[in-house]
């Protein structure tokens, strides 16, 4: 079966790194089987991307459930909700690009998206756009990717968090080009630090909080700024510029069949383009450590606690969910168990 721990040299590397990548971590079987129901979704609905809509008694829960992947997660982590839920990323081969990186840009998982954004003169304010492309501008609003514009009714929180993106290859991405993961290798501690002074600064965290407005211009229109500026010039320092873009080095992930990349919530990352032949063929969780009095976390979704429509769950009185998800995202490290003494000893050294 293989080992179900991180060697302490993993481990180490987890953490100056912000993601793991652990070869022939499910069995070629379980791919199968994974890859044969993706492909019958896809056929039967024809869909490019299935998302969410797998039934949940498909096989692709099992590639954690009934793997090892599991268990690591368990004794790197901690207890959580097994997996009910998945979702399937398929990247299909696309003309040939010129952009830099297979066209890879970073960004923080948990933030509301739309593809109708205002033009530049119809931006009302740079900091907290209101125009109507946002819609009342709050907690009840969805993006097209089924998250809300803010995580509580107060608008404290602007991102849904989670403990740990876990990624499982269905076919050979051993080569950059064939629509690989990428991730911003060490972004995790900035991100994390400014979480903290987002926080400390009194504002809400995420997009909006301080020192993230969540547009900008770009190229005469306008972008959604998808991670913190501050952040990313600090990778941005020897990018490639075009057209007055930086495009940051990534670290793309090269996967066979069955290899799995777990990463933290705060690490940045993004897809790429596939100049390959076939289509790329990945299955993601988002798997988060067990929160006494919190939601069950059911595997796809990069709003835990909410439900999947935006949909408010109900918590015991004494549980504050949008407290707690703040203070893990100050404090990432703190819902990993097997990562503990690990912690502890870089920290004494710093």
């Amino acid at each position: 079966m293989g080992a179900t721990e991180l060697t302490l040299d993993e481990k180490r590397r987890f953490l100056a790194d912000g993601f793991i990548v652990i070869r022939e971590a499910v069995p070629r079987e379980l791919t199968f089987r994974a890859r044969r129901a993706v492909n019958m979704h896809a056929v039967r609905e024809g869909v490019r991307r299935p998302y969410h809509d797998l039934a949940s008694d498909s096989p692709l829960p099992d590639l954690v459930n009934k793997s090892r992947l599991g268990e690591i997660m368990r004794n790197t982590m901690g207890p959580y909700d097994p997996p009910q839920s998945a979702f399937a990323a398929i990247l299909y081969p696309q003309p040939d690009t010129s952009m830099p990186n297979y066209g890879w840009q970073p960004h923080v998982d948990g933030m509301w998206y739309s593809p109708d954004l205002p033009v530049a003169d119809e931006v009302d304010s740079w900091e907290a756009p209101r125009t109507p492309h946002f819609g009342k501008g709050d907690a009840t609003e969805m993006g097209a990717n089924k998250t809300p514009f803010f995580q509580d009714p107060a608008c404290t929180l602007a991102l849904g968090s989670f403990t740990a993106f876990v990624g499982v290859a269905l076919n050979d991405q051993t080569e950059f080009g064939r629509g690989n993961l990428c991730l911003l290798k060490g972004a995790h501690e900035d991100v994390e630090a400014f979480f903290r002074m987002q926080r400390d600064a009194g504002g809400n965290v995420g997009p909006e909080g301080p020192g993230w407005p969540r547009l900008a211009p770009r190229d005469g229109g306008v972008s959604l700024t998808p991670m913190p500026q501050p952040v990313r010039e600090k990778f941005t320092a020897d990018a490639e510029i075009v057209n007055g873009v930086a495009w940051p080095a990534p670290t793309p992930i090269l996967l066979d069949e069955g290899d799995a990349v777990i990463a933290l919530h705060a690490c940045p990352h993004g897809g790429s383009v596939n100049a390959g032949a076939d289509p790329r063929m990945n299955v993601y969780f988002r798997l988060r450590h067990e929160r006494p009095g919190g939601a069950t976390v059911l595997g796809d979704s990069d709003h835990p606690d909410r439900g999947w429509e935006g949909e408010f769950l109900d918590y015991p009185e004494d549980y504050d969910p949008w407290r707690v998800a703040i203070d893990a995202m100050c404090d990432h490290w703190s819902e990993w168990d097997g990562m503990a003494e690990v912690v502890a000893q870089a920290r004494l050294q710093q």
